[in-house]
């Protein structure tokens, strides 16, 4: 399912790339000249303004994304930089808008990674999550343009799975190796990563003390913790100390500058944060291009994430109730009072105790996803005091902690509701995008660029109607189970144990095949005496051979 949702974001993306008019804001002319400066071989300045001159598109100023790190750049330098330099500007704008489709899809990916190692013990909601990101339709107007936020979204999402895993697993080698990766790839992609750097360090000072070997030993939790921490700040401190010898801050902006020429006006906090209008503008994620009174689309947003949390109340509240029960155990039969109830695993079987620290696990997870929210939102408020406008682009960074309440939220209705109601938002939100779409009209008047946005609306389409029928089955499967095995698979509802089948009495050591009623060795034909002389017939009264039998017996023991 998640595959399936990425190649719809992809495709999504593509028609947007095609069809929208080229550097349609300055932000994206911007980005652009970014990367074929890289490719030049040089880092922008932010009072250069930009250093190429497209025939086309709205352009800045100054060049007003120079603070930000390369990594993106690197990757899209040699994909626009030789159309550039060989005269083709359009071609160049249509090549990077085509990469960025790509780090749709694989944002998707990661959303959906991430969320399965939150929710281990609920596939469908991973699959979901992965659905609501592919059909956000900012996120599909970003991933049809040149600018730098999927790349820090996807490697977002990468660091909450990992800090999620670390929690409930514990650590290892390749968690951490894959923890130095992203957290490197994060710091030189945008300075607001810090706060998810800071996240998986302290997932790894917290991660379970379960797995047998070095990273077990308090050694190993402080050799992650360094790994993860050392190489983004070898790897990107160079680029922030450039920022602060350049424009005197390591965030590299210039309030001053936009004070004269931008107009803004800083503000106090609580300014910010008291002002509706901050907030629509900041979450208008599902708006698109819909003309009039449009407020209702923010219900696709706040809706799921309310359903979420009565959720997820809900089965906080249902599982300790239960683990009270089993603490009190069972009524004894005529005495009122209770029994000590049998401990149980995980899975519902007698054993062990299921552990409290998956318990404890689920709570810090969710503790992650709050104080990660909480953080790249106050970086947005800290933005807005200093004038910077509550850009839309900027709250995809939240994306990926708001998709798991939202998927289980929508899944959280049973099985029958959840499926409708998944349905109409898929419906709702697909709608939306595709009143983005202009298939009338080429773009730029280039009639290549028409048929092109038709063939990928029509392959968006087809991924569309299988991401219907994929989350049909999924929700309709998942009760299907029988619940004794729905438990064992998802841990949870474990009531009173059942009593074992009493060890099937070790398959009562069959009688050793009973020699059926003492299968009487048939008397095996005691050899008759080798020829004996028939006996005479005996006078009456006297014994005969089976009466004879146990008084030879006895005297033999004699």
């Amino acid at each position: 399912m998640c595959l399936v949702a990425a190649l719809f974001a992809a495709a999504a993306s593509l028609v947007c790339a095609w069809s929208q008019a080229p550097l349609n804001s300055g932000d994206e002319a911007a980005h652009l000249d970014y990367a074929v400066d890289v490719w030049h071989g040089h880092l922008p300045y932010f009072y250069d303004g930009l250093t190429i001159k497209p025939p086309f598109g709205a352009l800045p100023p100054v060049q007003w994304v120079s603070q930000h790190p390369p990594f993106f750049y690197l990757v899209l330098a040699p994909v626009v930089g030789p159309l550039w330099d060989a005269g083709h500007p359009y071609a160049s704008v249509l090549a990077g808008r085509s990469a960025n489709a790509a780090f749709a899809a694989a944002t998707v990916l990661a959303v959906g990674w991430a969320t399965r190692r939150v929710v281990p013990r609920r596939p469908e909601v991973a699959a979901v999550a992965a659905v609501i990101v592919s059909l956000t339709g900012m996120f599909l107007l970003v991933g049809g343009a040149i600018y730098n936020d999927l790349p820090n979204m996807a490697l977002a999402a990468l660091a909450v799975g990992i800090g999620a895993r670390a929690l409930r697993s514990g650590l290892s080698a390749r968690l951490v190796v894959a923890a130095t990766v992203v957290t490197t790839l994060g710091m030189l992609t945008r300075l607001t990563f810090v706060v998810f750097v800071l996240a998986v360090v302290v997932a790894f000072l917290l991660a379970r003390w379960r797995r047998s070997g070095f990273w077990t030993d308090w050694r190993g939790h402080v050799v992650a913790v360094v790994a993860v921490v050392a190489a983004p700040v070898a790897a990107s401190t160079w680029f922030w100390l450039r920022n602060i010898r350049l424009m005197g801050t390591i965030v590299g902006n210039d309030v001053a500058w936009g004070e004269e020429h931008l107009g803004r006006v800083q503000l106090t906090p609580t300014q910010v944060v008291t002002n509706d209008q901050w907030w629509k503008s900041l979450f208008a994620l599902y708006k698109g291009h819909l003309p009039g009174n449009v407020d209702w689309t923010y219900s696709l947003l706040v809706v799921p994430l309310v359903l979420g949390l009565l959720v997820g109340l809900f089965v906080a509240a249902r599982t300790a109730v239960r683990r009270v029960r089993r603490a009190r155990g069972p009524v004894a039969p005529g005495t009122g009072a209770h029994r000590a109830a049998r401990p149980t695993t995980g899975d519902g079987r007698s054993g062990a105790v299921r552990p409290r620290e998956e318990v404890v696990a689920d709570l810090l997870v969710a503790a992650m996803l709050v104080g990660l929210t909480a953080a790249v939102l106050v970086g947005q408020v800290r933005f807005s005091t200093t004038g910077g406008a509550p850009n839309v682009r900027y709250s995809l960074a939240v994306l990926p902690m708001l998709a798991v309440p939202m998927a289980i939220g929508l899944t959280g209705l049973g099985r029958l509701v959840s499926t409708v109601v998944v349905v109409v938002w898929m419906q709702v939100t697909g709608y939306i995008w595709f009143q983005i779409q202009d298939l009338q009209d080429p773009a730029f008047g280039v009639e290549r660029t028409l048929e092109v946005s038709r063939l990928t609306f029509v392959v968006a389409l087809v991924c569309f109607a299988a991401m219907l029928v994929g989350v049909c089955a999924l929700l309709l499967r998942r009760d299907g189970v029988p619940v004794r095995q729905e438990r064992t698979v998802t841990g949870q509802d474990q009531q009173a144990p059942e009593p074992e089948p009493e060890a099937e009495p070790e398959a009562e050591p069959e009688p050793e095949a009973e020699p059926e009623p003492e299968a009487e060795p048939e008397p095996e034909p005691e050899p008759e005496p080798e020829a004996e002389p028939e006996p005479e017939p005996e006078p009456e009264g006297a014994p005969g051979p089976e009466r004879a039998a146990p008084l030879r017996d006895t005297l033999a023991r004699r």
